[in-house]
């Protein structure tokens, strides 16, 4: 009797657990959705809603994410036992050590631990935020990521389409801000024509955005119906305004991401060994986009015009080579050029956009300097770590960035192969190559896309398609 009683307490103790655990992991998953939200609309709040407190919204996504950490740490469901988790936590304490010495070999006045702060944040704070929402994330939240996703671009459409139409300094694209210096400036793209950015800072926030929008819808509709995660209306209204949005941003960047998507999507539809799948994913969506460009210059033949010039001026301007393609590829070269740094490095953060955008920060001597792609070259990727950080930590970082890559792709390879659902390659062709050369450290929003987007891929690998049409049965996940 008295063995069954504690076996009955034992499975009571249970039970609590595994309810709290329940709740902390609703509560963990809300954060996460908020982080993405404001991921996406903070710069509408920098822009038109509080533009006077701009700067410090910067930092809105460091409460939420702490309020994360802490659940996760007083729920004992923090992630564990990752070698490539250890050694960022290893960079990230070997960064605070230097930032001292930095500030004083520079010279640096007080206010600059701002600056060395915020780099801080940008390298390592939200690596974390990867491995939990790979943890916590299931097939359902995933989902409803990709429908916000759906959602949110089917709003942002007009909004992008006023912007190309409107001239630089209107409300719509300057801001609401009194002064000219808290006023956002637009990148031009051609034709009198500025490059949109919805509801971003900046139009390579949009870039990201469209990136992702290509995932989710492209994701709807190769789906089975079985396996459908949104509304057909809803997916015809998403598919339209990327298309309009694509064709209104000028963004060289965003078509080549696109198509590293389908790509991506062909090859994952070959690899998961399902023939409607390979063919859905793959000779479906090729046609369809055939079809589409034919039609470009007839529907809106300004965008077309447009992107075209610009098209032409850029590769006519450029010093690369391989045009575009050449400078696709500089992130992964351009550190030579900085190998004089100080081999402590300039100061943690120096090459961050921030960092641009304060009036009262000196630039370090890389920025005066030529580097063969105008002065400073901040999308230059890796070259920014060796400035930021020296000559180890530096490469240390850039290791870290390349282990990560070859990681995730092997993960989400296998994860394909086994499961036959391509969510997780159509994944990492946005963030695999984000977390490769992108400009992670540099650009807040591509910080925030890069974290969260690893996580929701790895989370991916959970899961399969639930039909397979020419299965007719549930598909195996055993491989």
């Amino acid at each position: 009797m008295a063995v069954l009683s504690q076996q009955m307490i034992r499975e009571t103790d249970a039970s609590r657990a595994a309810r709290k655990r329940k709740v902390a992991r609703v509560w963990m998953v809300r954060v996460i959705f908020i982080l993405y939200w404001l991921l996406i609309f903070t710069g509408a709040l920098r822009k038109w809603g509080l533009p006077q407190l701009q700067k410090p919204l910067f930092f809105i996504a460091v409460p939420f994410t702490l309020w994360l950490y802490g659940i996760s740490l007083m729920k004992n469901m923090w992630p564990r036992g990752m070698a490539l988790l250890n050694f960022a936590y290893l960079l990230a304490g070997a960064a605070v050590l230097i930032i001292p010495v930095q500030m004083i070999i520079g010279h640096y006045a007080l206010r600059y631990v701002i600056i060395a702060g915020y780099g801080w944040l940008n390298y390592f704070f939200y690596i974390p935020l990867t491995f939990i929402i790979a943890k916590e994330f299931n097939q359902d939240d995933v989902r409803r990521l990709l429908r916000h996703t759906l959602w949110i671009g089917i709003v942002s459409a007009p909004v992008v389409a006023l912007q190309f139409l409107s001239p630089p300094h209107s409300f719509i694209n300057a801001g609401d801000a009194v002064t000219t210096a808290d006023q956002f400036r637009q990148l031009g793209s051609a034709l009198g024509h500025i490059r949109p950015a919805g509801f971003f800072s900046s139009s390579l926030g949009l870039w990201m955005f469209l990136s992702t929008l290509t995932v989710a819808v492209l994701y709807g509709w190769i789906s089975s119906a079985t396996n459908a995660f949104v509304g057909r209306w809803v997916l015809i209204l998403a598919t339209m305004a990327l298309l309009a949005m694509m064709a209104f941003s000028g963004s060289r960047g965003a078509m080549v991401q696109s198509a590293l998507v389908f790509v991506a999507t062909a090859i994952a539809g070959v690899i998961s060994n399902r023939r409607q799948l390979a063919i859905r994913a793959g000779l479906w969506p090729l046609l369809v986009v055939g079809f589409l460009v034919v039609l470009w210059p007839i529907v809106l033949p300004n965008a077309y015009e447009m992107f075209i010039t610009r098209w032409d001026q850029a590769a006519a301007a450029s010093p690369f080579a391989l045009g575009f393609f050449g400078r696709a590829l500089y992130p992964l070269y351009a550190w030579i050029y900085y190998l004089n740094t100080p081999f402590s490095g300039d100061l943690l953060g120096i090459t961050s956009n921030a960092a641009a955008r304060l009036s009262w920060v000196q630039m370090p001597t890389a920025y005066y300097t030529w580097t063969g792609y105008g002065i400073w070259a901040r999308e230059s990727g890796w070259a920014v770590h060796i400035v930021d950080l020296g000559l180890v930590l530096g490469f240390g970082y850039i290791i870290f960035r390349i282990w990560f890559t070859l990681w995730l792709l092997i993960t989400l390879w296998k994860s394909t192969r086994k499961n036959h659902d391509p969510l997780a390659l159509m994944l990492f062709s946005f963030a695999g190559q984000l977390i490769l050369m992108g400009q992670i450290t540099v650009q807040g929003t591509v910080n925030g896309y890069v974290w969260i987007f690893l996580g929701v891929a790895l989370a991916s690998t959970k899961f399969a398609f639930a039909k397979d049409d020419d299965a007719g049965s549930p598909l195996r996940t055993d491989g």
